[in-house]
């Protein structure tokens, strides 16, 4: 008969609970929803040595380059415009831009002069389904530029990556919500 202690299982559950509190998580993800709420692709977000690799998959887009953001509210849900009109995924609200400097710019832009929010395109092939896969310091997944609790929206246009507030991008097409996985 075998006899176990419960001691050893409790501290190795305790140092693991204190290292995902004081390193955070390593992996965050959301699955990428188009406006008739239809999961068309993900993204995923991984802590890479002081850097985070971000891969996005999506599917049912126009061929060409598409806009990438990272959005300050952790909502996917429609608004309305002030002419009235319906805004697919308005409830993410803008792009995240925790150095406040109210710029768009471009992603490799420091988070002093603009939107920590603002991500490379995403390039769609003919058959409507695109990829990408980058690694970018402007945001993480812990501290004042994580990307746990927001969303990630994909938009109909290329950004032009100057045009303010959002790069003159476009509908937003696909909108997922970031949630940490480990």
């Amino acid at each position: 008969m075998y006899r176990t202690s419960v001691l050893p299982v409790a501290l190795l559950l305790t140092a693991t609970l204190a290292s995902c509190a004081l390193f955070g998580p390593t992996m965050a993800r959301a699955d990428l929803m188009n406006p008739a709420g239809q999961s068309t692709g993900q993204a995923t977000f991984m802590a890479e040595g002081n850097s985070t690799r971000v891969r996005v998959t999506v599917s049912g887009l126009a061929p060409g380059m598409h806009a990438m953001h990272i959005h300050v509210n952790p909502a996917c849900t429609n608004t309305t415009g002030t002419d009235g009109a319906t805004v697919s995924f308005g409830g993410a609200g803008g792009h995240f831009d925790p150095g406040g400097t109210n710029n768009h710019d471009a992603p490799t832009a420091a988070n002093t002069v603009g939107h920590a929010g603002d991500l490379p395109m995403i390039s769609v092939g003919a058959n409507g389904t695109g990829t990408a896969d980058f690694l970018t310091t402007r945001v993480n997944l812990r501290g004042d530029t994580s990307v746990i609790g927001r969303s990630i929206v994909i938009h109909a246009a290329p950004d032009d990556y100057q045009t303010d507030p959002a790069g003159n991008s476009g509908a937003r097409e696909r909108c997922g919500v970031i949630s940490a996985t480990s």
